[in-house]
């Protein structure tokens, strides 16, 4: 089935700017997180150095190293379950809106996709799974024939790394599609992983260039924000004195501006991320072969 890019984009459009409650969904995570940024911030080691006295004296200490490790991976979970309602209600609400539903509320997105939340969760179970093995496995290669051949081999292996562009555009495609399987056909999670494939396949030029133009448009239109936001960061170094000292009133300043910048940051990939969502569950729906004039999503298997 060709897919009309037309149809799909202007639908995006239309999905994303008329029910702004997606935005909010996905900037959800992103200030989930900013809210933690602070202590994981102020416990990295390499921060801790420039604090004043008494508190630069525990930059080196190994305690502050393990604390900040296991902090981090702690609070990475909750991160995470996040994250994955947030993308499993951006993609049902925005199901729901090409599906005719008219208005879409915050929390009744959170309680009608619920459901769906460990069938979701295993779908980035495996995929993230797959990728980790699949990058390792490229490390492990690299670091081997790098000590057999004493680092020559590291210019002849670089090409590995270009290997992953296809991969992921691939493996992302897939993913998308099935986790728009999962919410708007009620399928498991290998199910749904099957019929993705399966869509991908039968419609890969297609896949493929949507993939291609939301993720070169959404970066661009990302970095358009987010670059001025980073030029804050360029004038730390302007702080520090000959000493290694930094300015307490610049560090006032720092740690003023730069929570101010992730949550501007957070916000903006937030809005472009519920268009994103978007598309691709419209693009679910016009490969899949169903009609706008399908019901309202199917009701989840308690």
């Amino acid at each position: 089935m060709k897919l009309d890019f037309g149809d799909v984009l202007g639908r995006m459009w239309k999905i994303g700017w008329n029910h702004k409650v997606l935005w909010l969904w996905q900037m959800l995570p992103g200030l989930f997180s900013a809210l933690l940024m602070p202590l994981i911030f102020l416990m990295n080691p390499d921060f801790a150095a420039f604090l004043p006295e008494p508190w630069n004296q525990y930059a080196n200490e190994t305690w502050l190293a393990v604390a900040y490790v296991s902090i981090t991976f702690i609070l990475m979970i909750p991160i995470m379950f996040v994250g994955v309602i947030a993308q499993l209600a951006t993609t049902y609400g925005a199901l729901k809106a090409e599906r005719g539903a008219e208005k879409l509320a915050f929390r009744e997105l959170f309680s009608e996709s619920l459901p769906y939340f460990w069938r979701v969760l295993g779908l980035y179970a495996i995929f993230g799974g797959v990728w980790m093995l699949i990058y390792f496995a490229i490390m492990a290669v690299i670091m081997l024939t790098s000590i057999v051949t004493f680092g020559l081999s590291m210019i002849c292996m670089m090409p590995l790394f270009l290997l992953c562009i296809p991969i992921m555009i691939v493996g992302y495609s897939v993913f998308e599609l099935a986790q728009a399987a999962i919410i708007a056909d009620d399928m498991k999670t290998l199910e749904a992983i099957s019929h993705g494939w399966k869509l991908f396949r039968a419609n890969t030029l297609s896949v493929i260039l949507l993939m291609v133009i939301l993720y070169f448009a959404l970066t661009t239109l990302s970095s358009l924000f987010i670059f001025p936001m980073m030029f804050p960061m360029m004038l730390f170094p302007l702080g520090i004195d000959s000493h290694g000292d930094i300015n307490n009133m610049f560090l006032i300043f720092f740690v003023v501006l730069f929570p101010l910048m992730f949550i501007v940051m957070f916000a903006v990939q937030g809005i472009l991320m519920a268009f994103f969502q978007s598309a691709w569950a419209v693009a679910y729906l016009r490969l899949a072969g169903q009609k706008e004039e399908t019901p309202v999503i199917i009701e989840a298997n308690a």
